[in-house]
């Protein structure tokens, strides 16, 4: 179950928003140096040794842990190609898993900050930081993502200013 407070953005002063106003955000590929403010990704790195082996077989890792009092599993079936409010989970790390479709997270240390607001392609699993503002721009029709989270997940919102989204998206991009 969800518990919602009042969104962040009931809490800030910002100024109305005009429907014209749209921002196109910068993208980044996934990877560890850019990304590590806001989370890990989900693949092993290098100096990481399995959790169990057998040679030849298989090599098991564990690059993310967190005590919980469970999990839940969400299937986000999303079309949206523009966003006006960045979400925020402060008790619970978030995973969020490519399954079909290719999609953008939109991130943000300062939402407040218009100039923070950018993106990566989702082009491999990432665990989301505790409190990581963030939101999700579809750049194919559909896009479909499996998300792992707290099933206590408390939701933060902060309505934007403006509408974000992404540049003409490319193949060999992601």
């Amino acid at each position: 179950m969800r518990t919602e407070k009042k969104p962040y953005s009931q809490r800030c002063k910002t100024r109305k928003k005009v429907v014209d106003d749209m921002r196109t955000i910068n993208t980044l590929n996934l990877d560890e140096e850019h990304f590590a403010p806001y989370g890990r990704i989900l693949t092993p790195r290098k100096d990481e040794t399995p959790e169990v082996s057998e040679a030849g077989i298989f090599d098991f890792y564990v690059p993310f842990s967190d005590s919980s009092q469970g999990w839940q599993i969400g299937y986000l079936v999303n079309v949206a190609k523009r966003i006006d409010k960045l979400e925020r989970h402060p008790n619970t790390p978030e995973v969020f898993s490519p399954l079909h479709g290719k999609s953008v997270l939109v991130v943000s240390e300062d939402p407040g900050d218009p100039d923070s607001i950018f993106g990566f392609f989702l082009s491999k699993p990432i665990v989301f930081n505790r409190g990581t503002w963030h939101g999700v721009i579809s750049v194919t029709k559909t896009s479909e993502i499996l998300i792992v989270e707290s099933p206590d997940v408390i939701d933060e919102f902060f309505q934007l200013p403006f509408w974000v989204t992404v540049a003409e998206w490319k193949e060999k991009n992601v």
